[in-house]
């Protein structure tokens, strides 16, 4: 168990009820999952945290730009190095698309979002976790220069060298999101706000004060506030199954 992880079984215990935001994503992505599902997952790398929900349905399909992540993903059946301004898939494809923690990377939000809308059969959905640009911690990762981020998160946060990439924020706050997201007929249906004190988790002390913002942060007025977006919308149209 890594650091991480281990101040998130403290907070689970001190809020019972609470889940972390991969776990939210993965659930709801589990709603539309069947073995029929025609499923593209965008910035797949290598993860393994979606394997489950991914092992229902053998039409899955997996974009990223970096050819060496690719090759050890042993979730996905059919990889495709590329870009997601250019899917390069044909039109009314898949009736779902995931994106876990790429949005706050893409150059070009607008452009992708109209080739996730292409690619999508009408009813089918998109969904997607990222940081929510009006906290704290992305403010924090905003003030330290791109160059130091795979040093940081590599020995803070565990994970693979050369797993980060340049961080941009264009579409991570829920005004952003719908103001890209509506007018090209992606029907919000849920998005979800989440909280996460463990980011800032380096020890006892620095845990209780973060718990302490998150207390902060279920005040209504500062709910916006909180760590993650967590969204699904729907393309316009006949629902998909």
């Amino acid at each position: 168990m890594n650091r991480q992880e281990y101040w998130r079984q403290q907070y689970k215990a001190r809020r019972p009820g609470w889940q972390d935001s991969q776990t939210v994503y993965r659930e709801l992505i589990g709603r539309y999952v069947t073995p029929q599902t025609a499923l593209l997952d965008i910035g797949c790398g290598h993860t393994e945290f979606l394997r489950e929900v991914f092992e229902r349905t053998p039409h899955t399909y997996g974009l990223d730009p970096d050819a060496r992540a690719l090759e050890h993903n042993t979730v996905l059946r059919n990889l495709v190095c590329g870009s997601a301004e250019a899917i390069p898939f044909p039109d009314a494809m898949f009736d779902l698309v995931t994106l876990a923690w790429v949005l706050e990377h893409l150059e070009d939000p607008q452009r992708v979002f109209a080739e996730i809308h292409r690619v999508l059969k009408p009813g089918g959905r998109v969904i997607f976790l990222t940081p929510n640009t009006w906290n704290y911690n992305v403010w924090i990762i905003r003030a330290i220069p791109n160059a130091f981020h795979d040093f940081l998160t590599t020995r803070l946060y565990g994970r693979q060298e050369h797993d980060t990439f340049p961080t941009r924020y264009r579409v991570n706050s829920i005004r952003t999101i719908e103001k890209l997201l509506t007018p090209i007929g992606l029907v919000r249906e849920e998005l979800h706000l989440n909280g996460d004190p463990t980011y800032v988790s380096f020890g006892k002390p620095l845990f209780h004060l973060a718990c302490g913002v998150e207390k902060l942060l279920d005040r209504k007025p500062l709910q916006r506030a909180r760590v993650h977006l967590i969204g699904v919308y729907r393309k316009g149209g006949r629902r998909s199954a």
